[in-house]
């Protein structure tokens, strides 16, 4: 007689293998030692990190403590016409090397002329938001080291601005 449908199926099927289950316990203790040494990991990941962050931190204190600073007197510069804004007051003071102090200090009436030219060009857009205010601190940084070739100047610190 002819077999069901159901009865083929089954019979070209193999039968069902045995999953091989490794042990609990096995499985367990080597997913604990994974995790152990995984969290073992991170924890000197961050230990060094914070190792470097400190020692990163001493060099910067260092140079900090070697670095000078020059102040420039504080100038006030009418703006382009066009602005609604039309005073700006600021200040600067530079970073510099401790041996190129008593030479950049001397300079400073050609520093001081230099950036008022510039200055004088900007209009209340150029200095909107943060942005602004870092493209003001990296032009003038710019200008001061070319109006000071042979010093090299290390930052600019902006003390002062006000726009009136």
């Amino acid at each position: 007689m002819t077999d069901s449908t159901f009865d083929r199926l089954e019979k070209r099927l193999p039968p069902p293998a045995k999953a091989a289950t490794p042990d609990r316990r096995r499985l367990m203790v080597i997913v604990g030692v994974g995790l152990a040494g995984g969290v073992l990991g991170l924890a000197a990941g961050r230990l060094t990190a914070l190792e470097d962050n400190k020692q990163a931190a001493d060099q910067a204190a260092r140079a900090a403590t070697a670095a000078q600073f020059v102040t420039l007197p504080e100038m006030l510069v009418n703006l382009r016409g066009t602005a609604s804004v039309r005073l700006m007051k600021i200040g600067v003071t530079l970073q510099v090397a401790p041996d190129n102090n008593a030479k950049l200090a001397a300079m400073a009436p050609v520093l001081v002329d230099g950036l008022q030219s510039y200055l004088r060009g900007l209009d209340e857009h150029d200095l909107e938001g943060r942005l602004g205010v870092e493209t003001l601190r990296t032009e003038i940084l710019r200008r001061v080291r070319l109006l000071a070739d042979p010093l090299p100047v290390e930052g600019v610190l902006l003390r002062t601005l006000i726009l009136q």
